[in-house]
């Protein structure tokens, strides 16, 4: 995979913008060691306007579907994409690369988990539980933030419910504990001040 020169200058911008370090231009453009063998640069696969927030390099022992060791271990790398809109896995395997996009509004479970050798990030949709392998040399404070991400986007994208499973986002309540969420999210660094502003517009709109 050769990235065209309008490839490298859009990773480049988009990993400007991006507020983690990991989202880099040149993973981003395919020409980091982890990625470079994909047959098409994550950048290719994000949506007009979409944002990434965290791209991590897969682990060697790959993601595991519906159960964490029976996985699927990628021979030319891979790389897991968090942006604002989902989760992008792409794994580089025998016949071409795979690839899974989880949009938040399906994730119903996040869960991390540190270790000495590897991480994990265990994401969970209605009917599917995906388990994605992180090299240990990764800070484990980043696999922590990126799960936290997850979970806030989840909740905005999943409305308020009340007892009965009727939707309660004009409710003071429920209003008051999204706001509070929001100023959460914001305080941890999950969004920056634009995100915010803009979220905490769209609650009140409504």
């Amino acid at each position: 995979m050769s990235p065209t020169g309008d490839d490298r200058r859009f990773a480049s911008m988009l990993a400007a913008r991006a507020d983690h370090p990991s989202v880099t231009a040149d993973r981003l453009a395919g020409t980091a060691d982890a990625v470079s063998d994909l047959e098409t640069a994550p950048l290719t696969r994000l949506a007009d306007g979409e944002e990434p927030a965290f791209c991590f390099e897969c682990g060697d022992e790959g993601v595991g579907f519906g159960d964490p060791e029976s996985t699927v271990t990628p021979e030319r790398g891979g790389v897991y994409l968090f942006t604002d809109r989902r989760v992008s896995l792409q794994l580089g395997v025998e016949g071409g690369d795979e690839s899974v996009s989880l949009p938040y509004g399906d994730v119903v479970g996040v869960r991390s988990r540190e270790g000495v050798r590897r991480h994990r990030i265990d994401l969970a949709v209605a009917d599917a539980k995906y388990f994605l392998w992180l090299p240990g040399t990764l800070d484990a404070d980043d696999v922590t933030r990126a799960a936290e991400y997850v979970t806030y986007r989840s909740k905005a994208e999943s409305p308020d419910t009340g007892g009965d499973g009727s939707a309660s986002s004009n409710d003071p309540q429920s209003l008051r504990d999204r706001l509070e969420r929001l100023g959460d999210a914001k305080s941890r660094g999950l969004i920056d001040e634009e995100e915010f502003q803009r979220r905490k517009e769209d609650l009140l709109d409504e």
